[in-house]
């Protein structure tokens, strides 16, 4: 994969398997956007829609028009740039359209149809050059190589961010056809998938939440025991994530050896999307595969850190990851702690200051989720500490930074309810006995 001197970590947070350079491929960063055809754009709006910005309120098919014609890496790149945009409406993996939300995935119109028209271009283009041998050690053979790599990318995208299982199901049966021709001697192939395995296994991991749910939208509460067992990591689940660290592991010990690699910036592009993974299982029911995906999460950002610490230290993206991680392994060791010196609270203090450097870096609004983790690792300290000035100190500094996580975030509605109940939690302080630790202490993985 083509060398970067910043990886891009996409909001959603879909794949970033794909490169963010064009070294090699032929791609230019200085494509002009697409625009829609007037007759695009008269068939998706209605009559009296005057809003410039609106992507579509009408059915209706996107014509793409550009300047220049863009390669199959550049529409790519434009489709991800799209797709990390907020959406006022969103098709789902059905292709229904939906109403935008912050909380949400999906794409949006455009970047639905930037994506069809990149991999059409894809597709178009290993037809061409189904004839040339990737691994003849040419330049032609590494671009071939390139443009089936930064195939299967494209694909995983779109299965993250529809999200659709059978595109992620393609997606790693691409880039395992990729390993097994390369001899599994090439480390971006092999973090490629493992990238498409631990999207793989997010996704059934959403699947089975939402299957619940289904089950139980009619009901005013859903048994314990069954969300217990969703909640549990299946044996197919497991076998992906084990899969992907494998992948992960081998890939990046390559690409480690290998002068010229682009080790950093892969490196964290594996650590996001185990941190993604890792924070959305119930950490106490799988508190030992949590732990390795978050221990291993963390290991990867050392590494990078070490090798180009620039990548790290000045990514605001990053060390929201980073501090994360260390979020959510301090939640695993609080609730395996015995112990009068519980190790949780060095943890969460370093997720704190790794937080609180990435919020300094991002202006005045900030990012919803480097506010979100941070005001959740302050609602924990609070029953790590005994200084009850600070403990005051960090409930009203976390209510303050979930407030404004959940204005950028809006339809986030469990933020929404703690927010609530932060906030209400003033008034009945001194009645029925809650307070700033009651508050902390059900801000953990209730089964």
């Amino acid at each position: 994969m083509s060398s970067t001197d910043t990886p891009t970590l996409l909001k959603r947070k879909a794949s970033s398997l794909e490169s963010d350079t064009q070294a090699g491929t032929g791609a230019d960063s200085s494509q002009q956007p697409p625009k829609e055809s007037k007759r695009a754009r008269r068939d998706l709006h209605a009559d009296d829609c005057e809003d410039d910005d609106c992507e579509g309120c009408a059915e209706g098919e996107i014509v793409l028009q550009f300047d220049t014609t863009p390669s199959a890496i550049e529409l790519f790149q434009m489709a991800r740039e799209e797709a990390s945009k907020p959406s006022t409406s969103f098709l789902d993996g059905s292709g229904s359209e939906h109403g935008g939300g912050g909380g949400g995935r999906g794409l949006s119109r455009m970047a639905k149809a930037l994506f069809d028209k990149a991999i059409e271009e894809f597709e178009a283009l290993e037809k061409a050059n189904s004839h040339i041998e990737m691994n003849d050690g040419t330049d032609v053979g590494k671009q071939v190589m390139e443009t089936k790599l930064q195939h299967a990318a494209c694909i995983v995208a779109v299965g993250n961010n529809m999200p659709s299982l059978e595109m992620l199901q393609e997606g790693v049966r691409m880039l395992k056809e990729l390993a097994e021709r390369t001899e599994y001697k090439n480390g971006d192939v092999l973090v490629g998938l493992g990238i498409a395995e631990i999207s793989q296994a997010r996704d059934l991991r959403r699947q089975t939440m939402k299957a619940l749910e289904l089950e139980d939208e009619d009901e005013d509460e859903v048994e314990d025991e069954r969300l217990m067992a969703a909640s549990l990591v299946g044996k197919t689940e497991n076998k992906l994530a084990e899969q992907a660290l494998d992948h992960f592991q081998a890939g990046l010990k390559l690409l480690k050896d290998q002068l010229g690699s682009a080790f950093a910036q892969q490196s964290i592009r594996a650590a996001q999307e185990l941190e993604e993974y890792g924070v959305s299982l119930n950490l106490k029911l799988n508190s030992d595969l949590a732990t390795r995906i978050l221990d291993r999460a963390v290991q990867y950002l050392e590494d990078a850190q070490k090798h180009k610490a620039d990548l790290v230290d000045s990514n605001a993206d990053v060390l929201t990851i980073w501090g994360s991680c260390l979020h959510a392994k301090a939640r695993i060791v609080d609730n395996q702690s015995q112990s009068d010196r519980n190790p949780a609270a060095s943890l969460v203090e370093k997720a704190i200051e790794i937080l609180v450097k990435a919020e300094s870096m991002q202006g005045e609004q900030g990012d919803a989720k480097t506010l979100e983790v941070l005001g959740q690792a302050y609602l924990m300290s609070m029953g790590l500490i005994e200084d009850e000035d600070l403990i005051m100190e960090r409930f009203d500094t976390a209510t303050e930074k979930l407030s404004c996580a959940l204005e950028l975030d809006p339809y986030n509605d469990l933020l929404r309810a703690q927010v609530e109940a932060l906030q209400g939690g003033d008034d009945s302080e001194n009645n029925d006995g809650d307070g700033p630790e009651d508050e902390a202490s059900e801000n953990e993985d209730d089964p």
